[in-house]
């Protein structure tokens, strides 16, 4: 599991001033905005907020002690729960976790960037991050974003990390991405996108298959291992085995029905009556049937999906709009989406930029098998074929970072480029 360099200058991260710096910039601007704007859950984050309580209170993981679920993952309501009980009902403890996982997605970004692209890179990367006004809204958001990019990059970090051995790397994968996987059921895959990324990235010989097939297979044992526990819960709950939640058939039909958008919808009245297990059987059954009698609409649904997922960022704001509206007032709700919405942008045509770049400097098939492209790939694809948000595109915002710094770095090279032309042609 050797990394792959494309960039002569590429290694580990070193921790230079300028790194402390951002990293002292993006705890101030996170604390700034903690101490301006309340707690106040909405939408999703309600619900985390009532599970936490529910779990912590009477031991049960649903809406009340009387309706135990798995329609959603259980990691990052686990999370919440734990602070709950340590520290007693209140958003403090929440607000500083979240703002360590900040500063952790930004190290190992940081880290992931430099083995790949270089130091400079790296230090570009934690700065978009750093800045990033959505990831510096997110603290005060009971939300699973934070917690699956964090463990997701890590799990990424610690399978290219050249100074392990592969069987305890391969084991540590596989309890981060089992933690991770209790939080999004989308990382369960994961390592057999890494074990992809090495092979196609290099000259694949049978030791590197070989060696790459035991990754994959002691990281699943583990991956099993930590998500079990909840599997035997589901299975005492519903009869039938239920891997880790109930809401995958129904965010395939939220995506793939009459009338869908591609976003959020409601379940319908039918299956009100049905436990979550049957529920999600009939819905996603419903969902299979619609693709299958229309495919051509289906591949149309998908790039919708695609455009929804890319062509916005606005979710900071709209789940913080309560405590905006209080500290600020409700006019600055528009302000701040419009400033969001302008910061992605400009973080997207980068990113582009960057994985353009990428393809000229290596070539399109290890450029597009690069672990960094090739999760976005994945993530993206998921969000085809289920429901689609713009907020989905933060499970990979680390990746994003990497390329939107190349993308800057190729930028910054082709104005000094632009200016040495232009004084050399000032000369006499």
């Amino acid at each position: 599991m050797s990394p792959i360099n494309p960039c002569s200058e590429s290694g580990e991260l070193h921790l230079t001033k300028s790194l402390v710096l951002v990293f002292t910039l993006a705890l101030v601007l996170r604390l700034v905005w903690a101490w301006w704007i309340p707690v106040i859950p909405l939408s999703d984050g309600e619900a985390y907020d009532v599970f936490a309580r529910t779990l912590v209170q009477h031991g049960t993981f649903g809406w009340t002690a009387e309706e135990p679920t798995a329609f959603w993952p259980p990691g990052t309501t686990f999370m919440h729960a734990a602070l709950f009980w340590l520290f007693g009902i209140r958003y403090e403890p929440i607000i500083a976790i979240n703002i360590a996982l900040s500063l952790g997605i930004i190290w190992v970004s940081a880290r992931l960037a430099a083995r790949f692209w270089g130091q400079q890179v790296a230090l570009i990367s934690a700065v978009i991050l750093a800045v990033w006004p959505t990831l510096v809204m997110y603290p005060t958001i009971l939300a699973s974003e934070l917690p699956f990019l964090f463990l997701t990059l890590l799990a990424m970090d610690l399978w290219f990390n050249p100074k392990q051995a592969l069987a305890p790397r391969a084991l540590l994968v596989g309890l981060v991405l089992g933690l991770a996987s209790l939080v999004r059921p989308q990382a369960l895959l994961l390592p057999l996108v890494f074990a992809v990324a090495s092979v196609l990235t290099q000259r694949p010989t049978f030791s590197e298959v070989k060696g790459q097939f035991k990754c994959v297979a002691l990281a699943g044992l583990v991956m099993a291992l930590v998500v079990a526990p909840w599997v035997w819960r589901n299975h005492l709950l519903y009869g039938e085995p239920v891997l880790i939640s109930t809401n995958g058939g129904i965010t395939l039909w939220m995506g793939n029905t009459p009338g869908t958008d591609g976003r959020y919808m409601a379940m319908p009245e039918t299956v009100s009556h049905l436990p979550a297990n049957e529920k999600a059987r009939v819905l996603a059954q419903e969902a299979k049937n619609y693709i299958v009698q229309d495919p051509a609409a289906f591949l149309v649904r998908a790039v919708r999906k695609l455009v929804i997922l890319y062509s916005n960022e606005s979710v900071g704001v709209s789940w913080n709009a309560q405590g905006i509206s209080q500290t600020f007032g409700p006019s600055w709700e528009l302000r701040l989406k419009r400033a969001t919405q302008a910061s992605w942008a400009l973080i997207f045509v980068l990113a582009l930029a960057g994985i353009w770049s990428s393809m000229r400097r290596v070539g399109w098939v290890k450029a597009l098998a690069s672990p960094l492209t090739l999760s976005i790939l994945y993530f993206t694809a998921i969000h085809m074929v289920v429901v689609s948000q713009d907020r989905y595109h933060l499970a990979f915002a680390g990746q994003l970072a990497i390329f939107a710094a190349l993308g800057a770095t190729e930028f910054l090279a082709w104005r000094r480029k632009r200016s040495s032309d232009q004084s050399s042609s000032a000369l006499p």
